[in-house]
């Protein structure tokens, strides 16, 4: 699977990644739960039936039982089972026609147009995602961002973050849907079955969600901010994701999706190896939309409840035509879906510093990194995504990040290679702020050598880091926590 396009980021490449190890560990749940899928009202107002004329029509989702009469999955299919063989153009196109009606049922909407299918190898799919990815966001801007990401500790000092990237592309990809060309491809060494299958119902629903709400313009929406591209990557790819929860656990149920436990297994532990060898902040970022973004549109806190919910045609109308704007929402679900507990995050506009630094200095980066981006860097301990357990019971906030409200990091290039990164947070009180605080000094004092000094000023937190080469510069700043004011 891939998360949808999104323009002029790093996250624009990680939408050619495919979580084929997160998929084998939903299926896992889904063997596991083996029940029938509830369809249970959520709680708290539907924000979409407040305003009918901008929200559109109210699609109605199938409640989707596990009954051997549901009629959905009724037509005469042989199951390719756990095939050896590879795909052909011949077999994908056979296989895309089978899966889109069903899609459809699901989903309650229909195509408004074909939905082109195409094969890559793993080296025309990594060429084409290389020259994608300079034109749109440029191997220098990646460069900055890796240096941004050394200093805050999210990377280790040594690591080539390029190299990692093409190696996780290269393990990962099975396929992706491609909004600028509104086709489909298929990496043509993935070899055909149930697994195949149900990553072809994932793409197709991201083909669906185009055709009905435009994603690259939905994308569009959260330019410069990873922060709020995190966000709205949730709805995509949970959506994505819930509609493939359904379609593999019916099929399992019914008998028409075979899915060996072996193979699923013997997956699981290949892939899992690349993502332990890759940084966290990389894997969590990439892989959490697809299961907190479910739990954000079935309106539900548990991992294993989510997987077997129908959400409700109107939440994820509302939910495309407005998504969340942070990781907080959607961590906090009740912080997007109620009204009267909303919170919307602070944009924090900062001046450049580079003055402060002294001549020749430039700020080569900044960006948000999100109350996700502040327990990675804080919490003791992080869930291994590289496990079903991790994947299912993860805890992804706590107490000490609870409060985020708002951040920006800056980071500074001298003349003779000298690093400064200033990364400045406002909390939602300043118990909350003294509160992060103290949660983040205790874990980077430890882990991060960069880390130079760390204020708290109400409810304003400000931290900077340098390279050794940087640290004569930062020392002579004099920088302050600034004055801020929280959105209301």
């Amino acid at each position: 699977m891939s998360n949808a396009h999104l323009p002029d980021s790093f996250a624009d490449w990680l939408r050619f990644l495919a979580s084929a190890v997160l998929t084998t560990g939903l299926l896992s749940v889904v063997v596991a739960c083996h029940a029938p899928i509830a369809h249970e009202t959520p709680d708290g107002p539907i924000p979409a039936e407040k305003d009918a004329d901008s929200n559109g029509p109210t699609q109605q989702s199938p409640a989707v039982e596990a009954d051997d009469d549901f009629d959905l999955f009724e037509d005469e299919y042989e199951n390719p089972g756990d095939s050896a063989e590879p795909f052909n153009q011949k077999i994908l196109d056979e296989r895309v026609a089978f899966i889109i009606p069903k899609v459809e049922e699901l989903r309650g909407q229909k195509f408004k147009h074909d939905v082109p299918a195409g094969m890559h190898t793993v080296e025309e799919f990594i060429d084409f995602a290389m020259k994608d990815f300079d034109e749109e966001y440029g191997l220098d801007k990646f460069a900055e961002t890796a240096e941004a990401y050394r200093l805050l500790g999210l990377i280790d000092p040594e690591l080539d973050l390029l190299q990692t990237t093409l190696d996780l592309l290269r393990s990962q990809v099975g396929g992706y849907y491609d909004p600028k060309t509104k086709s489909f491809y298929m990496i043509d060494s993935f070899k055909q079955g149930g697994m195949a299958d149900i990553i072809l119902a994932h793409e197709l629903t991201h083909a669906l969600d185009d055709q009905q709400y435009d994603l690259q313009k939905m994308m569009g929406v959260a330019k410069d901010n990873a922060d709020y591209e995190f966000a709205v990557r949730s709805v995509a790819e949970g959506s994505g994701t819930s509609l493939m929860n359904l379609f593999a656990l019916q099929g399992m149920l019914a008998g028409w999706i075979s899915m060996d436990a072996a193979s699923m297994s013997a997956m699981m532990a290949d892939q899992s190896d690349s993502i332990r060898d890759a940084p966290p902040y990389l894997i969590i970022t990439l892989t959490l939309p697809y299961m907190e973004g479910n739990k954000l549109l079935t309106r539900e806190t548990e991992a294993m409840t989510a997987t077997m919910a129908v959400p409700k045609a109107e939440d994820l109308d509302y939910a495309f035509k407005n998504p969340p704007r942070s990781s907080e929402q959607v961590l906090h679900i009740e912080k997007y879906w109620q009204e009267d507990l909303r919170d919307e995050p602070t944009v924090l506009e900062l001046p450049d510093r580079s003055a402060d630094f002294g001549d020749g200095w430039v700020l080569q980066d900044q960006n948000v990194l999100g109350e996700l981006g502040s327990f990675i860097m804080s919490a003791e301990t992080l869930p291994d995504l590289a496990t079903v357990q991790g994947q299912i019971a993860g805890r992804w906030t706590n107490e000490a990040t609870s409060g985020w409200d708002g951040d920006l990091y800056q980071s500074y290039l001298g003349p003779d290679g000298e690093r400064v990164l200033v990364w400045t947070s406002i909390w939602d009180s300043d118990a909350d702020a003294s509160e992060f605080y103290e949660a983040y000094y205790a874990q980077a004092s430890r882990t991060n050598a960069h880390l130079q000094m760390i204020l708290v000023r109400g409810s304003v937190v400000l931290a900077a880091y340098s390279n050794e080469a940087g640290k004569v510069a930062l020392a002579s700043a004099e920088l302050k926590a600034p004055e801020l004011t929280r959105t209301p």
